[in-house]
C-alpha cells in the first residue's frame, strides 16, 4: 500500500511555510546532484524565493548551463502544470 495523494494548496502558516520550502528545497537539490551524478547530465535549478532571495544549484558552472540553454533554445520547456 503506498502513500496518499496530498492536495497541493498554499500554505497560510508563515512559519510552516518557511519549513515546508526550506526542506523541498534541500529535497529538489538532493535530487537534481543525484540526476546529475547518475545519469552523467549536466543540471541547474533556479528559485527565486520571497523577498528577491535566489537559490541556485548546479552540477556544473550555472551560468554556462544557462548559456547553453540559451544558445539551443526553449523548446524542451516544462510547464507549471500539475501532472
Amino acid at each position: 500500500m503506498g502513500r496518499r495523494k496530498i492536495e497541493i494548496q498554499p500554505i497560510t502558516h508563515e512559519r510552516n511555510r518557511s519549513v515546508t520550502f526550506l526542506k523541498r528545497k534541500n529535497g529538489l537539490f538532493k535530487k537534481a546532484y543525484e540526476l546529475g551524478v547518475l545519469c552523467s547530465v549536466d543540471v541547474a535549478v533556479i528559485i527565486f524565493g520571497h523577498h528577491v532571495k535566489l537559490y541556485q544549484y548546479g552540477s556544473a558552472d550555472i551560468h554556462d548551463i544557462v548559456q547553453r540553454h540559451i544558445r539551443v533554445g526553449s523548446a524542451n520547456l516544462f510547464s507549471c502544470q500539475p501532472y
